[in-house]
C-alpha cells in the first residue's frame, strides 16, 4: 500500500514538473546503500537542465517531501530511444496540444502518423470528455493491426492515460500502441506473436536425399 502511495505521489509530482520535457515514466530501485530513481524522458537534456541544475533541485524536494537522508537517493535520467513507441509520451504529446487550444482531431490524427512512421504495427487513442458540447462523450482514433485478448496483449501492447484539466471538466486521454517484433529487444518486442506462420524455403533434391538415407539407417 505504501509503495503504490509513493508511486502515484511521485508520478503526480513528475508529470507536473517535467511534462514540457517528454516525461514518460520512472523506474526505482531500492538498494542496501540508497534509492535509484530513474526518469524516462524524451528530452533528457531538458530534466538535466544547465549545469545539471534541474535534476539537482528535483532530488532535492524528492529527498525533503519523502524523508531520505542526505546522499539517500540518487535521480538519473534515461533517454528513450524511440518515441513513437511509448505510449506515455505521445499521451503526454496530446495533452499538451489540447492545453494549448490544438483541435482534438487534429492532435490525434497527429500522433496516429507519427506512431505508423515509427514502425508501430497499430495505434489506438481514445479520447472522452466534453470535448466542445456541454454533454461528454468519447472519439476513437485507429490506425494498423491491434490486438485486444490473450497473453500477446499484455506482451505487444503499450497503454497510457493521462488526465487534462479544462475549465468545462477533465478530459481523459488513452493511447495504445502495438509494438512491432525486434528479435534484439531494442525497438519491440522479442517474442514473436502466436499465430505468425513462417513459410520456409524449399530444400535442395540432394539434402532431401540425404534425409531419407538418415532415416533409412536409423530404422535399420
Amino acid at each position: 500500500m505504501a509503495d503504490g502511495v509513493f508511486h502515484a505521489e511521485l508520478h503526480s509530482f513528475l508529470e507536473r514538473a517535467i511534462s514540457a520535457s517528454g516525461y514518460a515514466g520512472f523506474e526505482v530501485r531500492v538498494t542496501p546503500v540508497k534509492t535509484e530513481i530513474r526518469i524516462k524522458a524524451t528530452k533528457t537534456q531538458e530534466v538535466i537542465g544547465v549545469e545539471g541544475r534541474k535534476i539537482r533541485e528535483l532530488t532535492s524536494l524528492i529527498q525533503k517531501r519523502f524523508n531520505y537522508k542526505k546522499d539517500g537517493v540518487e535521480v538519473y535520467v534515461e533517454r528513450i530511444p524511440f518515441r513513437g513507441l511509448c505510449s506515455a509520451a505521445q499521451a503526454e504529446s496530446i495533452k499538451a496540444k489540447l492545453l494549448l487550444g490544438v483541435p482534438v482531431r487534429m492532435a490525434a490524427n497527429s500522433v496516429t502518423r507519427a506512431v505508423m512512421m515509427e514502425g508501430a504495427k497499430g495505434v489506438e487513442v481514445v479520447v472522452s470528455g466534453k470535448l466542445r458540447q456541454q454533454r461528454a462523450k468519447s472519439m476513437k482514433f485507429k490506425s494498423g493491426y491491434m490486438i485486444c485478448t490473450g497473453q500477446p496483449k499484455i506482451d505487444f501492447v503499450d497503454v497510457a492515460i493521462r488526465h487534462v484539466f479544462f475549465k468545462q471538466g477533465i478530459m481523459g486521454v488513452k493511447v495504445k500502441i502495438m509494438l512491432p517484433h525486434d528479435p534484439t529487444g531494442r525497438k519491440g518486442v522479442k517474442t514473436t506473436l502466436p499465430d505468425t506462420v513462417t513459410i520456409h524455403d524449399p530444400k535442395p533434391d540432394n539434402e532431401e536425399e540425404e534425409i531419407k538415407q538418415q532415416e533409412g539407417e536409423q530404422q535399420n
